[in-house]
Formats: structure tokens, C-alpha cells, sequence
């Protein structure tokens, strides 16, 4: 049976549970012939994300950061609204690792889909896809996709106000050091001072803090603790 999306935004409006989310989106992709979903949130360089890809591309994907590479996230950042894809197009490319992205999406299924985007506050970009390995889905009448962009913007809140996301790209990424000079800094505490509670030099520290700062692409210490705060890793 087809689900539209004003459907779709009625079931997400009512969730209560990152369960309840999950079987409305369930319930969208299978009624239109898709077989995945998932939606991500990028913040500065942090991911959240929600969904039911494959779990083996779900990891490789979060953990290496292919959202920086993928061309779906790339469309998405020109322009809010609608988009279908194909991943065999991008193969019309001479970029080596781009053609391997888009090796690795196939031998996953995530080959074919529709692409919803929107900008939220504070710089986040809010993208909920539909995939399948075919292309074979329905593609819904403009009528219906007037309803897409509320759909995503009612997710986002309710997945914002119920705190679940099924994974998170980015505490993987901070080794243990980073994440302690991180965890000492959100107190307040300062280079010398967290060197002192940690017994670590103060150039240790600020290497640390550094080093976490460039791979969550945060300017200063308060925007890292700010950047960490928001995406849950401390």
C-alpha cells in the first residue's frame, strides 16, 4: 500500500520512541518500494544518523566519514528540497576514491533513491533518504513532495526532543587523551589547570585539545565543547 508523505508526517509527529520513528519510516520505504531509509544530521564535522542501511555500510560510512565524499551529501548542501539519485552516474567521474564510494554504495544495495534536504539552525545540514538496489520504486507526485521537507524538519525535532539516534560519527574518532582534555575543558578547567588534574604536561594537553579541535572542525575550545556537546560525546 502506498504511504504519501503527509502520512508519513502524522506518524512522526506522534512518535514517542526512536522505535516508533523507525516503523514509520519502515512503513514510507516499503509502501513505496524502497528498501532502506536513513536520515543524518551533519554538524560541523559530526554525523548523526538513524536508519536501517546495511550495517556493514553503516559503520564503514560513519567511521571514515564518507559523507564528506558522498555526492548525495554534496547535492543536498546546494540546495534544500528533493532530489532522486543514481549511484551508477557516478562512476562519469575521473575521481579515484569517488568511483570506490560508489563501488562500496552498490555492493550494499544503496544504489538507487530519494534524497529529501534542509538547512536547520546553527549550520545543520538534515537530509532523510529513501534507497533501494533496483531504481524500481515509486517517484511521488509534486503534490506529495510538498510534504517532504515538512517531513524532515518534524523528524529532526522529534529525534532532537527524544535524544535516540542509532549512531553517531565522531567519539570513535577521539582517542582517549582527546577525549579527557575534552571531558576537562567542558568544566571550565583550563590547559594548566587539566594538566595538573591529569598529570600531563600543559603542551600535552593543548596537543590534545588541538587534535580534537581539527577533527570536529571547531575554531576555538568553546566551539569544540559546544561541537561535543551537541552531537553526545560528552
Amino acid at each position: 500500500m502506498t504511504v504519501q508523505f503527509r502520512t508519513l508526517l502524522d506518524m512522526v509527529d506522534t512518535a514517542v520512541s526512536g522505535s516508533a520513528i523507525s516503523r514509520a519510516m519502515n512503513s514510507f520505504a516499503l509502501g513505496n518500494g524502497f528498501a532502506n531509509h536513513a536520515f543524518l544530521e551533519l554538524h560541523g564535522a559530526g554525523a548523526r544518523y538513524i536508519g536501517d542501511y546495511p550495517d556493514t555500510w553503516e559503520h564503514v560510512y560513519l567511521a571514515e566519514r564518507l559523507f564528506r565524499l558522498d555526492p548525495v551529501i554534496a547535492q543536498a548542501r546546494r540546495r534544500s528540497g528533493h532530489f532522486f539519485w543514481a549511484a551508477p552516474d557516478w562512476f562519469a567521474t575521473r575521481n579515484g576514491p569517488l568511483k570506490r564510494f560508489a563501488t562500496n554504495a552498490i555492493e550494499h544495495g544503496v544504489t538507487h533513491g530519494l534524497t529529501i534536504s534542509a538547512r536547520a539552525g546553527f549550520d545543520r545540514q538534515l537530509l532523510l533518504s529513501f534507497a533501494n538496489a533496483s531504481g524500481d520504486f515509486r517517484k511521488p507526485k509534486q503534490q506529495d513532495l510538498d510534504d517532504a521537507v515538512p517531513v524532515l524538519m518534524a523528524l529532526y525535532y522529534r529525534l532532537s526532543r527524544i535524544g535516540e539516534y542509532s549512531n553517531s560519527a565522531g567519539r570513535a574518532r577521539l582517542s582517549s587523551g582527546e577525549l579527557l582534555c575534552l571531558t576537562w575543558a567542558a568544566k571550565g578547567k583550563t590547559a594548566v589547570e587539566i594538566g595538573l588534574i591529569t598529570r600531563l604536561s600543559t603542551r600535552t594537553v593543548q596537543h590534545y585539545l588541538d587534535s580534537a579541535r581539527a577533527k570536529l572542525g571547531a575554531a576555538t575550545v568553546p566551539h569544540l565543547v559546544a561541537i561535543s556537546k551537541d552531537i553526545k560525546l560528552i
